[in-house]
């Protein structure tokens, strides 16, 4: 029998692409499917031709139409720059690509790339006009749409919804508090500190991370019980600069954002008065942090992602470790550190990958990390600025989530397909 073979576009040639490219072939093994990296995306042709080479991907475009066009992929994923990630996405889903993973944010204010200026709650009202337009595209056309957070795919978080289930058998099951962080000493990335491609800073691109794992668990939760996720209802936050205000001496072992916040901090209120905080930053001197935390009516669950001292390492000199990265944005292995091998799996990209690629192979299977996390996610970060520029007020985002847009069983999680972590006696 041939084997089936799935075709996988890459948008985008930085850290995203990278391991987006790097992934696809660590996931599970599948008997009889082939997976090919035919085309990779970038405005310049010779990023695009290099990360070619050295992913093995036969052809390299400066067009994404261009690309869809010529490779016509089975996945397209969506791991650019974030001024890029809707007007890409919308135009894979008319091109006919049957799953999109989109990279988070999933879309950025408009008026940005138009240089306008705007209050928070116009950037609010345009940015989720602007999705409802990318999302009804992705809806009309049947693609499927895998909104990228990879702290939605932690093996922990796995962990977490099959306790959730077996709570529901003895009356219990109830996420009542929720804590995050993700944060390190500033992003490589030469678009990070620029509003116009990035759409903005901390709050935004790392607060983000946490946040998607909050609203899944909320929306895991609801279907377990009754078939329907709780939504979020309103937020209150802080986005600060804070390192551009202190002496220059401070900004040794940070990249110091001129343009964007450095600190962001949600707080979350669900439509069941539960509560979820989450926080991202640049201010990590140690490298990066990723931690989620969740109390339960039942029981508390911590995921120490990275670090984690599962590892431990002493290296009096650095120079010997060579060019190895021990743990992601870690400035110097010299010393005592905790090294996590395999970061692609622990940090949920070959769990996220999969998932495409189990979309791809089966019509009945839908992402669980989709429309409506990216939905409720963009309506959060925006109304996070919002509240920011009110000094933390309370901002009602209910038009947008429990009296706004509804979603259907194919954009919404799947408990019982999400997979299971745990042996059983």
């Amino acid at each position: 029998m041939p084997k089936q073979k799935l075709i996988v576009a890459i948008n985008g040639t930085g850290f995203a692409a990278d391991y987006t490219a790097k992934t696809y072939g660590m996931i599970p093994h599948r008997n009889g499917v082939e997976i090919e990296l035919a085309g990779v995306v970038s405005g310049r042709l010779e990023n695009a031709e290099a990360f070619a080479v050295s992913h093995g991907i036969r052809d390299a475009f400066t067009s994404h139409a261009e690309m869809l066009e010529t490779v016509r992929p089975t996945i397209d994923n969506i791991c650019c720059a974030n001024f890029a990630h809707g007007p890409y996405t919308a135009e894979a889903a008319r091109a006919g690509v049957p799953v999109i993973v989109l990279e988070k944010p999933p879309v950025i204010w408009p008026g940005y790339p138009e240089g306008r200026m705007a209050e928070a709650a116009v950037r609010k009202r345009e940015s989720m006009e602007y999705l409802a337009d990318v999302l009804d595209v992705v809806r009309e056309s049947g693609s499927k749409l895998l909104y990228a957070e990879d702290f939605v795919y932690f093996d922990g978080m796995k962990g977490i919804v099959e306790l959730l289930a077996e709570a529901r058998k003895t009356g219990k099951g109830k996420v009542l508090y929720q804590h995050g962080v993700c944060a390190h000493q500033g992003s490589h990335a030469p678009a990070y500190d620029t509003p116009s491609k990035s759409g903005g800073g901390a709050l935004f691109n790392k607060a983000c991370h946490p946040l998607g794992p909050a609203l899944f668990l909320k929306q895991v939760e609801g279907i377990l019980a009754n078939g329907q996720p709780i939504r979020p209802v309103s937020v209150s936050a802080a986005a600060l600069q804070i390192l551009k205000h202190q002496p220059e001496s401070c900004g040794e072992f940070f990249r110091v954002m001129q343009n964007v916040d450095d600190f962001g901090r949600l707080t979350v209120v669900f439509e069941d008065r539960t509560i979820a905080e989450l926080t991202g930053h640049d201010l990590s001197i140690s490298g990066i942090r990723n931690e989620f935390s969740v109390i339960t009516d039942f029981a508390q669950y911590d995921l120490r992602v990275n670090p984690n001292n599962e590892n431990e390492l002493f290296l009096p000199n650095s120079t010997h470790a060579g060019n190895l990265l021990v743990r992601e944005k870690l400035p110097t292995a010299q010393g005592t550190s905790f090294p996590r091998p395999n970061q692609f799996y622990s940090h949920g990209y070959v769990s996220e990958m999969n998932d495409a690629v189990g979309c791809a192979l089966n019509t009945d299977q839908f992402p669980q990390s989709g429309a409506l996390l990216a939905w409720d996610t963009m309506a959060i970060l925006m109304a996070g600025y919002e509240s920011a520029d009110q000094n933390g007020a309370a901002i009602d985002i209910t038009e947008y989530t429990t009296a706004g847009r509804q979603f259907g069983a194919r954009e919404i999680p799947e408990p019982s397909r999400f997979g299971s972590v745990f042996q059983r006696v």
